[in-house]
């Protein structure tokens, strides 16, 4: 246990910083963006779906940043834990990240007035962050690129905007804002799928 926390403790100091600072600004000028008070369920899952889930992309692509330096790549390897475990421990503290800065959120929308069920919002919220997290995780292990890991999603967010639930089916993932929650089902299948397939392409890089 106390090596599981030593690399979450490296991952805090180094290497998620930055990408928490991103989100909390992402949602301290929401309100400058779009109304956050007295907001009935639809235009408050419209804030959850379409702002606040970008907060997946920002913050689980990065597990494997680090890596891009070669030396600490081959320093990972070389340790008694596998690659595979330094990888899922990150994601897991980026993951519980991700839930604090979601329920910090939508307890400041439930403070301003808005009216909606706020337990199953976070979870439907949650799971379209974590499978667009996931999304950009896959391709970053896939082609060893941060930039590709981060495009991939913007580009399913985009089609998503453009191309409505008839295109994306099951994995359409602003569901809420249409009174339906099944597909964030969907959306938490696949970001299991989606992360698991990321770190076994990052580690076959090894």
């Amino acid at each position: 246990m106390e090596r599981y926390l030593q690399i979450e403790k490296v991952n805090l100091k180094y290497n998620v910083p930055l990408h928490i600072l991103i989100c909390v600004l992402l949602l301290l000028v929401s309100p400058l963006l779009m109304g956050v008070e007295n907001l009935k369920a639809e235009d408050t899952a419209k804030v959850l779906e379409v702002y606040a889930a970008l907060m997946g992309i920002i913050l689980l692509p990065p597990v494997f940043l680090p890596e891009q330096d070669r030396d600490i790549r081959d320093l990972v390897y070389t340790k008694r834990m596998n690659g595979g475990s330094v990888y899922m421990v990150r994601l897991l503290g980026n993951v519980l990240i991700l839930a604090a800065l979601l329920g910090v959120y939508v307890g400041i929308l439930l403070h301003n007035g808005c009216e909606f069920p706020a337990g199953k919002y976070f979870l439907g919220t949650f799971a379209e962050m974590l499978f667009m997290g996931g999304l950009g995780l896959c391709f970053y292990g896939l082609c060893d690129n941060l930039v590709i890991g981060y495009m991939a999603p913007i580009v399913y967010y985009i089609a998503a905007l453009g191309g409505g639930p008839r295109r994306l089916g099951v994995f359409y993932p602003f569901s809420m804002m249409k009174g339906s929650y099944t597909e964030k089902a969907w959306l938490a299948a696949g970001a299991l799928a989606l992360a698991g397939a990321g770190i076994l392409f990052r580690c076959r890089r090894k």
